[in-house]
């Protein structure tokens, strides 16, 4: 049987849309409209319910913030009594075990959702065009990295880092690492990769399958940044303002650049 022929170039028609799906995309990763927390929740259970299959609790934050300085430690074991430094060696042994046990990596999740599409459309492209595809359309979002370099050192504001003493200091500021380098996926990181599906599936009329489609473009329309577990999740709001220059990056001389609804905010670098 003969294979089917492979796209090998764009009509000027298609190479002048490449733009337009960019600015698309980059938008979607710039928005600042709150989350609708039955929205996520419905997109994040389609993420689990295509990989892992069981119960799963969301807690839901109003910026990353919540995240980084350690308040997620009073939700997620609500019964431990943190307030006690006489406990503190023995809950922080704890949470590291509980953890690290629960590590489920938002590679693997998304693997598993992106990989059916990636192969789908490489199979009807050509190399060559792939890679054309993938320096015109890629990109990456401005306002993570100023965000992320916000977050250092947020550990320091829990009141259990302040009962904590100096080794114990160190394994707390070991929890937002972990959590910030092995559980965090970022919507804004997988716009660019969407936007190349998107730009394929529409203009180039590639077919993929519909539900990894559905389930991952959901998640990007819905959710801000969340911090996959086994068995649970911590999602976070988008920023409420974003302050931009003509490149879509973090500028602002006179206040903050980057603002959430509880009072989080980060300067441009």
């Amino acid at each position: 049987m003969k294979e089917d022929r492979k796209i090998s170039e764009l009509t000027p028609q298609q190479e002048a849309q490449l733009d337009a799906y960019k600015r698309k995309w980059q938008q979607v990763a710039l928005s600042t409209t709150p989350i609708d927390k039955q929205n996520v929740k419905q997109a994040i259970e389609a993420i689990y319910e295509k990989t892992v299959s069981h119960e799963l609790e969301i807690y839901f934050f109003d910026s990353p913030e919540k995240v980084a300085n350690l308040s997620f430690l009073t939700r997620v074991y609500p019964q431990e009594n943190w307030s006690n430094p006489k406990k503190l060696n023995n809950l922080i042994r704890q949470v590291e075990k509980d953890l690290s046990k629960k590590i489920l990596l938002p590679r693997t999740l998304f693997e598993n959702i992106q990989n059916p599409l990636l192969e789908a459309i490489t199979r009807q492209l050509d190399i060559e065009l792939w890679h054309h595809l993938e320096r015109r359309l890629s990109f990456q979002s401005p306002i993570s990295t100023v965000i992320h370099q916000e977050l250092r050192g947020k550990e320091k504001l829990s009141p259990i880092w302040k009962l904590a003493k100096p080794a114990q200091k160190k394994r707390l500021e070991g929890l937002w690492r972990f959590l910030s380098l092995a559980n965090l996926q970022k919507p804004g990181y997988l716009c660019s990769r969407c936007c190349i599906f998107d730009y394929c599936i529409n203009e180039l009329k590639c077919s993929v399958p519909e539900k990894p489609w559905q389930i991952l473009t959901t998640f990007v329309a819905e959710c801000g940044w969340t911090f996959f577990f086994y068995d649970f999740c911590f999602t976070c709001d988008r920023p409420c303002k974003l302050i931009l220059d003509e490149q879509n990056k973090p500028h602002s001389e006179n206040e903050a650049a980057i603002q959430f609804s509880d009072g989080f905010h980060a300067f441009a670098q």
